[in-house]
């Protein structure tokens, strides 16, 4: 799960915010009732290269935070990037990259002393902890 990352538009952001299926707290976004959380930066959607000069960077369809864009010399603007000599439409919202949670599974089993924690479950435990 660490590798995936979330990107919600502004738009999007704002109506699950009314609908209450979301909270945000500083830089960090719990989804609701789940309690999946995300660390939150400033990103985009590219859509569209509007020059007519062709996607030559293979942007379009990619998300991008701010420090990705300066990376790429690009300059952006609400709506718009612009890379050298190509200029794209962009979404505006927030990437959310996943926060690494102690495992329920985890903590539930530090609270079984050795004896009464069978060893199928120590084994199942480790399978798991060892995959996150």
């Amino acid at each position: 799960m660490a590798g995936n990352r979330l990107f919600v538009s502004q738009a999007v952001l704002d109506r699950w915010l009314g609908e209450e299926r979301v909270e945000v707290q500083g830089e960090q976004l719990t989804l609701l009732p789940e309690k999946h959380r995300f660390d939150l930066k400033t990103g985009v959607l590219f859509r569209d290269e509007v020059t007519g000069a062709g996607d030559a960077l293979g942007l379009t369809g990619r998300v991008k935070d701010i420090d990705q864009i300066l990376a790429l010399e690009g300059d952006y603007s609400e709506g718009s990037v612009i890379v050298g000599d190509l200029a794209y439409e962009v979404v505006d919202g927030l990437i959310g990259t996943p926060v690494s949670a102690p495992s329920d599974l985890s903590a539930a089993i530090g609270t079984l002393s050795g004896e009464e924690r069978p060893a199928e479950l120590s084994a199942l435990a480790k399978l798991f902890l060892e995959r996150r």
